[in-house]
């Protein structure tokens, strides 16, 4: 049911059928009341008086953003965590590689454009593990720079909801109407996410829709959905979800709480790149767990989880280590987790069904290129997008399916923001696209052989194809000045992370897994915690380490609890 552009604000009342609430969605609830303290929450350190060291032990599974958060929290709050990582260096998707040319050598950013690391959670976090100082930030002077067939936008960084609102009405004011609703719904969603945890508890469950009506309003529907009740021009549909490419999925399939809650964090404290890439972020993290007396094994690859009386104990290594401990977290895939590592029926068949119905977000199709020119003056902005079309459903397809001469694509453009990060009179870019890992399955096997001919061919064309995209649209003569190239597809994620399908943002964000239905932290196995892109919150670096701490302060309480 659509709702009719009556002017008024969302009511509960306008969905007939949707106010019923079982026991279930409350508890789901009060889980997210408790997610939107999780930045301000500390540790009573305290609480480990008379511990002695190493009693509380904690194996971590895997060294991304997820794993490195909480094995950062939980050796500097007194426990003492061991941390297994598969590769030789921390970091997962947050890190960075560099090659040659006749220029010099470049270094290739493996994941990072931007991330609001101003922003309140993602501040905290880096203050509670003394990182914030440690780090040096260059910021974005547009939160987004976007290109259309036909118009072109330009965001300032921290231009909030009011400034993004006032640019919008300015350019379509035909439509000042529906975006004074939305823009009231999206400040409705801020201001009602910000009391949650303080009203929500002892509350009648019966008044959640009319004490939290614009959570309620959005809490069953995409972005798409919430756009389309209160804008009718396509130009502008367009431009409201915009962003929908950075979390994976299409306005119609990607939860409007997970668009809304970030993208107004973004819109108000602006994003910033690290200098040195986001590999400082990693190593930074990666020292803070030593220096607080936790260990770090490189070249250890986890094979399985211990479970004994249906508790987790420890984990086994594929050169049969094995390692035990009060509690594991795994940072690595929850696929991987529940499908392989875990012995089979260890979940109820309930929980093991319901995973089951979970959808892996896409990967992404990358190339890097060294240009032996200075081309930043053209590109103040750092960062830009550029859509095909106003159609971003269409243009999502087309992401998918590997059809890069329809597809839009994002581009970054490194020295704009970090000057000398390329050799002198150079320039490093890289150019990303979505895309879908079924192109790709038909090389897997070989590929993972080391049988990679068909592979590398279908890459070099694709990687043509997205480069004379770039040449036709955005920077003319491109081909003619790269002195280095390099790219990257579902594969390399795949075999570089053991992510399935190459994933870059764990479980889709939809609608029935986001939100107060994301899969929980709490795997269900006592003692057995997730700390990644495919628990809770989610994707992203914010969502990864907040799913990290997520994952600290749950095992933290427990073992307190235990011991």
């Amino acid at each position: 049911m659509r709702l009719a552009m009556t002017g008024r604000q969302p009511d509960p009342t306008d969905y007939p059928g949707r106010c019923s609430m079982d026991r279930r969605f409350f508890l789901r609830l009060s889980a997210m009341a408790a997610a939107t303290s999780l930045a301000r929450w500390q540790f009573p350190v305290a609480a480990l008086a008379g511990k002695s060291a190493g009693e509380l032990d904690v194996i971590v599974v895997g060294a991304g953003l997820g794993g490195l958060t909480c094995a950062a929290y939980l050796a500097r709050n007194g426990f003492k965590p061991l941390l297994l990582e598969q590769y030789h260096m921390p970091g997962g998707y947050a890190s960075s590689f560099t090659r040659p040319s006749d220029k010099g050598d470049f270094t290739c950013e493996v994941s990072l454009h931007s991330s609001s690391f101003h922003a309140p959670s993602m501040a905290a976090m880096l203050t509670d593990l003394d990182l914030w100082d440690k780090l040096d930030m260059a910021e974005h002077p547009s939160a987004w720079s976007s290109r259309f067939p036909d118009f072109s936008l330009s965001v300032p960084a921290k231009a909030g909801l009011d400034g993004f609102e006032r640019q919008l009405t300015a350019l379509f004011p035909d439509q000042a109407a529906g975006l004074a609703r939305y823009f009231a719904v999206w400040r409705g969603v801020q201001e009602e996410t910000a009391r949650l945890d303080a009203e929500l508890p002892g509350m009648d469950k019966s008044r959640f829709p009319k004490v939290f009506k614009n959570l309620w309003y959005i809490h069953d529907k995409s972005i798409g959905q919430v756009v389309d009740d209160h804008i009718d021009d396509p130009a502008l549909k367009a431009v409201l979800t915009q962003s929908c490419g950075y979390y994976g999925l299409p306005p119609s399939r990607l939860s409007a709480f997970f668009y809304l809650e970030p993208t107004a964090q973004y819109l108000r404290y602006g994003g910033a790149y690290l200098k040195g890439t986001s590999r400082t972020l990693s190593e930074a993290l990666a020292n803070a767990i030593i220096n607080a007396g936790g260990v770090i094994k490189y070249g250890a690859r986890v094979d399985s989880i211990l479970v004994e009386k249906g508790r987790a104990v420890g984990v086994k290594t594929a050169d049969s280590a094995e390692y035990r401990a009060s509690a594991v977290v795994c940072n690595a895939s929850a696929p991987q987790l529940f499908g392989s590592m875990l012995p089979a029926g260890t979940l109820p068949g309930e929980a093991q069904q319901k995973i089951d119905t979970y959808t892996y977000s896409p990967g992404s199709f990358i190339v890097w290129l060294g240009l032996g020119q200075d081309i930043a003056p053209r590109f103040p902005d750092g960062e830009l997008s550029f859509y095909r079309s106003t159609d971003m459903e269409a243009g999502y397809k087309y992401a998918m399916a590997c059809d890069f001469e329809h597809a839009g694509f994002s581009l970054m453009v490194y020295d704009s923001l970090v000057p000398g990060f390329s050799p002198r009179g150079c320039t490093s870019i890289s150019i990303i696209t979505l895309c879908d890992a079924s192109h790709w399955q038909q090389f897997e096997a070989d590929y993972l052989a080391g049988r990679n001919d068909a592979y590398h061919a279908e890459k070099a064309r694709l990687t043509d194809l997205l480069i004379s995209q770039v040449e036709q649209h955005a920077i003319p003569g491109l081909s003619k000045m790269i002195v280095m190239k390099e790219s990257a597809t579902p594969l390399t994620n795949l075999r570089y992370t053991r992510n399935p399908a190459g994933a870059i943002y764990g479980y889709n964000q939809t609608v029935d897994n986001s939100f107060m239905s994301r899969i929980s932290n709490k795997t269900g196995v006592p003692g057995l915690y997730l700390a990644s892109a495919w628990g809770n919150p989610g994707g992203g670096y914010a969502g990864a380490m907040l799913g990290g701490k997520s994952a600290f302060r749950d095992l933290a309480k427990a073992l307190i609890h235990t011991a």
